[in-house]
């Protein structure tokens, strides 16, 4: 049996979001999944105390208003949980409790972890069971087709089926798991898979929010789903529903069971409605305005034949007096599912408190049952309407305030005029003087308006003033001053705001200044109701700035005298100078450095309260003589080549030890006797600075060796030996190894001749190779190493 309440006004159904709340599990089977025709007992609970809850989802894409919610995680309002938005490819928690065997054969064996079940008795009383669910998921999208398949199940056993059954199934017979419904998986290319019970809810990470993901945070789940099972009609069955993770404790899952889903079919529902619902409990009727119309409802396959409803009526009212006559029963005709009378609630003219009216409506259930649908409402008066409007004060004019009516007797809903033209409640007003503000209320029952009034004071305040300092006048800059003002009048509780060319320089009643030359400070009061005021105080300093003209800068050569000095105008008075490099006194000093270097000055004037420096810059230049030698040899009659490294240099004077020179930047010369020589360079730059390098060279007297590289030891006439032909060199020995490394000709005579033959045999074609150590004219040991072609 069902009973549905309709009233007028819902005001919690104007949000759209995803509410949970972590419950009992007794009474969320009793209060909120059981519906009608069913009776439940024994209710037993095992997982994690926050992975079940009861929901609310109006106006979500959920599909489910309202009912309980369990999860392989948490049911807590937090971005772990399956509130939205869904801004995370990865929300969960690991509880840290085990699985449930009945899930892991679901999934071909594979461990569960983190399972929430839920079981309990019930009798159902009529020959079918159902209820509603949605299961949602965060292994959606990224692990479809992979082994981390999330399971649920709705497991049934009682008299009629065998064993244990789960009855969550799809119209083909298949389980209802996240790798059996979805819209595919493009990573690792699974096709989608029954996508028409699929709702993709985006991935948490790339996908933007828009209207629909905002709601819920897993990825993805289905469409609101129907769980049926034949059952016995009055006997004892055992549910059990239960959710886990697969193959690991993240990434969570959850299913969403619809309120009052759990039900079985009754012959009669009731369903009421008040005209509307004056006290906001759906249950009481105003005196002489509010009816009720009760409807009742049978099974569109219950219809063959005539039913008769008797009506028992008892409470405290009475019928005729303070409320119209009620059936004693209805009865359907053959083929009427539903029929409905209605009832008023009469104007008596007395007080008389809350009365009440107790209807039941007896039928016989499907199990041959006695049963009865109760409906108990309220009959309450309606007292005079009664209104006032709050009054109140404000600190400043302008300044906003909320305006309220406040209502007693009548009936609600209530109508609102105010002498603004507004029709709320309560209305903000911002007056700018004290003024008085009138509403009328009507009632929706006794229709008698009914006006009060309330005033808003305002207060009046004197214009804010200033007093300050005088403007200043000074002869020399940086001569500190203090400032300040006094502020009366306005609302009091100042604030202070000093400003010089546009920039904050205090906040305080005064401030100190040292201004470097004539200027002007602003200051800017402002009252607790925003009132401002702004004066100026003027600093003029007479004396002109003082002004440095610095001696330009100069360049000279190392240690050669120059004069700078600084010529100085404006200030006051005489002039004072220090140079800080020198300690000299005087406009112009003499200097003669070494180094580039910086002098400044220190200049002051007669005011002494400040002091302005200058600066001038002498280069000193000098070059820097360097060269090299750049030919490889140095021998008697071949030329040398001189490079020149000198940096700075303009022109350059040669000297090359023996009697000759030259002006040339990369000079060349020939020595004509071997020995020790005394090469100068000296380098002068555009302003006539010098610098002078002077390095040594060895001449040696020219020596050669010449090794050829192939030679055909075959009897012709031509080229049978291998042998080096030398000049000036006396000593030398040699050594030829073929490719193993051993020594097939030695010999430490310069002329030395070898004929291609080893141990009197000619060796074979190939290439060779030879070591010949020799000391040139200077005594010095030589060594060249090299290869010989033997080609015949």
């Amino acid at each position: 049996m069902r009973i549905l309440i309709l009233i007028a006004f819902f005001p919690f159904l104007t949000f759209s979001q995803l509410a949970t709340s972590v419950g009992s599990p007794g009474a969320l089977v009793q209060n909120t999944l059981l519906g009608p025709g069913v009776t439940v007992m024994n209710i037993n609970y095992s997982g994690a105390s926050q992975a079940i809850g009861s929901f609310t989802a109006g106006g979500t894409n959920l599909g489910i208003a309202s009912g309980i919610v369990m999860t392989s995680g948490t049911v807590i309002g937090n971005a772990s949980g399956p509130l939205g938005p869904n801004n995370s490819s990865n929300a969960g928690v690991d509880n840290n409790v085990g699985g449930y065997p009945p899930l892991s054969a679901l999934v071909g064996g594979n461990t569960t972890y983190n399972a929430a079940i839920l079981e309990f008795d019930f009798i159902p009383f009529s020959d079918t069971v159902r209820f509603k669910y949605v299961f949602g998921s965060e292994e959606y999208p990224e692990y479809v087709g992979t082994g981390f398949n999330d399971v649920f199940a709705f497991f049934i056993s009682g008299p009629g089926i065998a064993g244990l059954q789960n009855i969550a199934k799809l119209p083909s017979g298949q389980a209802v798991t996240i790798n059996n419904v979805n819209n595919g998986n493009p990573t690792n290319g699974t096709p989608a898979t029954n996508p028409a019970f699929f709702v993709e809810n985006g991935d948490g990470l790339t996908s933007p929010y828009n209207s629909s993901n905002t709601f819920i945070q897993y990825d993805g789940f289905t469409k609101p789903m129907q769980a049926v099972a034949k059952v016995q009609c009055g006997q004892t069955y055992h549910l059990i529903i239960a959710v886990a993770d697969v193959n690991d404790g993240i990434f969570d899952s959850g299913i969403f069971l619809e309120a009052n889903s759990l039900q079985s079919d009754t012959p009669v529902e009731l369903d009421y409605a008040l005209s509307f619902d004056a006290y906001n409990d759906g249950v009481s009727m105003a005196e002489g305005c509010v009816s009720t119309t009760v409807t009742l409802t049978r099974p569109s396959n219950a219809t063959s034949t005539s039913l008769n409803v008797p009506i028992t009526t008892a409470g405290t009212a009475t019928s005729g007096v303070d409320y119209s006559a009620i059936p004693p029963s209805v009865t359907f005709a053959p083929g009427q599912s539903t029929l409905s009378f209605s009832f008023t609630a009469l104007a008596d003219l007395l007080t008389e408190g809350i009365e009440t009216i107790d209807l039941n409506f007896q039928f016989m259930d499907p199990c041959g049952n006695l049963k009865s649908l109760p409906l108990n409402l309220k009959i309450q008066d309606v007292a005079p309407l009664q209104v006032s409007v709050t009054s109140g004060s404000v600190l400043c004019p302008g300044e906003p305030l909320e305006v309220f009516a406040t209502v007693a007797g009548g009936s609600g809903p209530y109508t609102y005029l105010w002498n603004t033209g507004e029709t709320t409640a309560s209305i903000f007003v911002s007056p700018g003087t004290t003024q008085t503000f009138t509403v009328t209320v009507n009632d929706n029952c006794l229709g008698i308006p009914t006006t009060a009034s309330g005033t808003v004071t305002v207060p009046t305040y004197t214009p804010l003033s200033l007093v300050t300092t005088p403007d200043i006048v000074e002869i020399c800059p940086f001569v500190p001053s203090n400032i300040s003002v006094t502020a009366s009048n306005g609302a009091g509780n100042y604030t202070y705001l000093w400003t010089n060319a546009g920039s904050t320089i205090g906040t305080g009643t005064s401030i100190d200044v040292v201004p470097p030359s004539s200027t002007s400070y602003t200051i800017t009061v402002t009252d607790q109701c925003g009132e401002t005021i702004s004066e100026t105080i003027n600093y003029t300093i007479t004396s002109p700035p003082l002004v440095l003209n610095m001696s330009p800068a100069s360049t000279i050569c190392p240690g050669d005298p120059v004069t700078i000095g600084v010529t100085a105008s404006g200030g006051y008075g005489q002039y004072s100078y220090i140079w800080p490099q020198t300690l000299e006194t005087t406009p112009q000093i003499t200097v003669n450095p070494l180094n580039t270097t910086t002098y400044t000055v220190v200049v002051s004037d007669e005011c002494q309260t400040f002091t302005v420096s200058g600066s001038t810059t002498v280069n000193v230049l000098q070059p820097i003589a360097d060269f090299v030698v750049s030919s490889h040899t140095l021998f008697e009659d071949l030329p040398i080549t001189f490079q020149n490294l000198t940096s700075g240099g303009d022109s350059y004077v040669w000297t090359f030890g023996d009697g000759q020179g030259s002006t040339a930047v990369h000079p060349n010369n020939t020595y004509d006797l071997p020995g020790t020589y005394y090469v100068t360079l000296i380098a002068t730059n555009e302003i006539g600075c010098k610098d002078t390098a002077v390095k040594p060279i060895t001449i040696q007297e020219e020596y050669w060796i010449y090794v050829p590289n192939t030679f055909t030891p075959d009897g012709n006439r031509f080229n049978n030996f291998f042998s080096a032909r030398t000049i000036n060199i006396e000593e030398l020995t040699v050594l030829i190894f073929n490719r193993w490394g051993e020594i097939v000709f030695s010999s430490d005579k310069p002329d030395f001749a070898w004929d291609g033959t080893y141990d009197g045999k000619p060796v074979q074609d190939g290439t060779y190779v030879y070591k010949i150590k020799y000391f040139n004219p200077l005594g010095e040991e030589m060594t060249v190493v090299g290869h010989v072609n033997v080609i015949r």
